[in-house]
């Protein structure tokens, strides 16, 4: 077994050229010392996460397929290919297997029964009584133990010629549907990635979009802060107009005993007068009436009231979303760069293999079908001594 093992990986143009293999040939090194060396230990656990392309991005951006995922869009080739060796693995494999084991059993068996039977021929030629039979019971017990041995040997050579021979065929042909299984793992993840890489783009152009509408509505809103700037000011300087206003009415109305008093302003421009009547208790000091005055001013405008408001509901949420959109841009174009490495580079690994796999399915086909043949002529040859053999055996009785 072991010598056709190395013949096939002679006959391999790429496996033959492996260093690993010409120190497994040489035996000058320790064989436990070559597995735990390079590029043996180099060999990643999951052969989906492979250190040559992980190693530039991210393990966990990249998408591992289950095994029962389903091609979208499967190619018919290997299809084909990995129901035929389905087919030849059972078949030829599994099937004749079984059968050999069978045949081998059976010959086992009446190997064993041709030696109790030769041993109890040879006990009866020793107690025969009239010694006339004697000599013929010996003779032919004789011959059955030249048959046991010669079943025996029969069992030996088709174990070495064709069992080992089948099984390790039928080995080959598992490994060889592992290989499209990987084949079919690695399209599959080819496909996830190609989604991933999809959605991640929609969301990208989403978030895009979002910063190009803030940006717009940023732009307005510092259009219309300069707008409202330059009211604020009209309205802190008409503010103080009244306070100094109010202070003299203050002062007025005190010395005056808290009467009612219609105070008549002149605009400087010559605008129409306007009268302001005040009431105030008669007991109330100065100092009470401006802090009165100040709390009923601090809510009198409606934006000091929403910018209060518009204040407290950003501390109850996001305080800073620009920032977190800037960070989640970042981080999604970081995602797909990777993505699209992986993606070129598990697409190239997949037409390598793929391109390899079909000479090595062409050469399996040429392969399996001398095995096979070499297997059945093998057997009926050692069948064929083996009954010459019991031919002669039989012609001394």
């Amino acid at each position: 077994m072991l010598e056709r093992f190395l013949n096939r990986i002679c006959s391999h143009p790429i496996l033959r050229q492996e260093h690993v293999f010409h120190r497994f040939i040489l035996g000058s090194e320790n064989w436990n010392d070559v597995l735990h060396s390079p590029p043996l230990s180099d060999l990643p656990k999951d052969l989906l996460s492979a250190h040559d392309y992980t190693s530039l991005t991210n393990t966990s951006v990249i998408p591992i397929p289950s095994s029962s995922y389903i091609l979208k869009h499967p190619q018919p080739e290997f299809e084909q290919s990995e129901a035929k060796v389905d087919k030849t693995a059972q078949d030829k494999g599994y099937k004749l297997d079984k059968s050999q084991k069978r045949i081998l059993k059976r010959l086992a068996d009446l190997s064993n029964d041709y030696s109790d039977l030769g041993s109890g021929y040879n006990a009866l030629s020793l107690y025969e009584p009239s010694n006339l039979l004697s000599s013929f019971i010996e003779k032919l017990g004789q011959v059955i133990d030249d048959s046991c041995a010669s079943t025996k040997d029969m069992v030996k050579l088709l174990e070495i010629e064709c069992s080992e021979h089948i099984q390790d065929y039928a080995q080959y042909i598992h490994i060889t549907k592992q290989v499209l299984r990987y084949r079919r793992m690695k399209q599959a993840q080819l496909e996830l990635i190609e989604e991933t890489l999809t959605q991640k783009k929609v969301a990208l152009e989403g978030l895009l979009r979002m910063q190009d509408e803030s940006n717009k509505l940023r732009a307005g809103m510092d259009q219309l802060s300069i707008s409202k700037d330059n009211t604020k000011n009209d309205d802190e300087e008409e503010e103080a107009q009244e306070e100094d206003m109010d202070d003299f009415l203050d002062t007025e109305s005190i010395e005056d005993g808290f009467a009612a008093i219609i105070k008549e302003d002149t605009g400087n421009h010559g605008k129409k007068q306007s009268t302001e009547s005040y009431e105030y208790p008669e007991n109330a000091s100065l100092s009470t009436l401006k802090a009165s005055k100040e709390r009923s001013k601090k809510w009198s405008s409606t934006r000091k009231l929403f910018s209060a408001f518009t204040f407290k509901f950003q501390g109850m949420i996001d305080t800073d979303p620009e920032q977190t959109r800037r960070n989640q841009i970042q981080k999604l174009e970081e995602v797909i760069k990777q993505l699209e490495e992986a993606k070129q580079k598990v697409g190239q690994d997949l037409v390598e293999m793929s391109e390899m796999l079909k000479q090595d399915l062409e050469r399996l086909k040429t392969q399996q079908d001398s095995e096979l043949r070499s297997i059945l002529i093998s057997f009926a040859k050692i069948h064929l001594t083996y009954c010459e053999q019991v031919n002669v055996y039989t012609m001394f009785i």
